[in-house]
């Protein structure tokens, strides 16, 4: 029986919105890239939520993180 070997699976953008298709690739053990929209955060799997004080105004509903998006800060070359 014959088996194919893969060094790495790529994806499109249209796969790589999918995060269930990015964590199936994962719990397999298979090294991946697909591709992302320009406003697509990415941040890494430990990243903390804070719930940010309001300052004046109503106060805020949800959690952000409490890093910078790493896409965004390739962006800005940092």
């Amino acid at each position: 029986m014959g088996g194919a070997r893969f060094g790495c699976v790529l994806a499109d953008t249209g796969y790589g919105l999918s995060a269930p298709f990015r964590q199936a690739l994962s719990a397999r053990n298979l090294r991946w890239a697909v591709g992302i929209p320009f406003k697509q955060k990415v941040y890494p799997a430990d990243v903390a939520l804070i719930f940010p004080t309001a300052g004046r105004g109503r106060p805020r509903q949800r959690h952000i993180p409490a890093w910078f998006s790493s896409v965004a800060l390739l962006g800005l070359g940092l």
